[in-house]
């Protein structure tokens, strides 16, 4: 396990640790385990498995990251995996499987909220992924756990997009003085947009940066409708999502 992965799982298993000095645990009825460190603006939410897979969602500073501990290693730099809930709803995931056996989501919002519904979480790989992979995993009946640590990062509970299609992921990169910076899933502002006729549509604000104002996230997801969006197949993706995430950088200098 790299480092990121092993420092990541080092806090959130810590932080689930009810004898750790530094934070504040609680589990109340059959809820996901939370844990929070109002120092470094830390908070925590993770399900734990007798095989030793864990499920992970954590706000940090801001940043909102979910991860699948304990899976194995697959070759990246990102894995689709179909998941099902007991509700019967299913979605396509897109991970970052980088990390080895600690798998990163590069939509942790969606990720999250998919994760509200308690029961069986049924994951397995999607078509055309090599090294197949299946598991299944029963996930805790409240959430209210999960819905501390999407609150914290400043993120919605629901989200009518969440039940359209995923169009491939799009990191929206700038150049600058120092090199190009990319945004990245859970620290970035971000913007979604429907693809019609393989162009963006109806693009809006799903998260604001910290300190960033309402207009100009108006402004930067305003001028993403109507660019063209690369897709490779605007049939196949035609009426699908497509999530931007903007660095603080380009924001800023807007």
């Amino acid at each position: 396990m790299n480092r990121l992965a092993s420092t990541f799982f080092a806090i959130a298993m810590s932080a689930t640790s009810l004898g750790h000095e530094a934070f504040a645990a609680a589990q109340t009825g059959d809820d996901w385990e939370f844990a929070e460190d109002a120092a470094r603006n830390l908070s925590v939410a993770a399900v734990r498995y007798d095989g030793g897979q864990a499920i992970i969602v954590q706000c940090s500073a801001g940043e909102l990251k979910v991860a699948l501990q304990g899976f194995p290693q697959r070759q990246g730099p990102s894995y689709r995996l179909r998941a099902e809930r007991a509700d019967g709803v299913t979605d396509v995931q897109t991970w970052d499987v980088a990390a080895g056996r600690t798998w990163f989501s590069a939509a942790p919002a969606r990720d999250a909220r998919f994760l509200r519904t308690g029961g069986a979480l049924k994951l397995h790989s999607d078509d055309g992924q090599a090294s197949p992979v299946s598991a299944t995993f029963e996930l805790p009946a409240e959430h209210g756990n999960i819905d501390r640590v999407l609150t914290a990062c400043g993120y919605t509970l629901t989200n009518e997009r969440d039940t359209l299609a995923r169009a491939p992921m799009m990191l929206a990169v700038v150049s600058s003085d120092s090199g190009s910076t990319a945004g990245a899933p859970g620290r970035s502002m971000e913007v979604s947009c429907i693809v019609r006729r393989d162009v963006y549509r109806d693009c809006r604000v799903d998260h604001m940066m910290q300190g960033q104002t309402e207009a100009s996230a108006r402004r930067e997801a305003t001028r993403w409708n109507g660019k063209p969006a690369l897709s490779g197949n605007a049939t196949a993706y035609e009426g699908a999502v497509a999530y931007i995430y903007v660095p603080l950088l380009m924001v800023v200098r807007r």
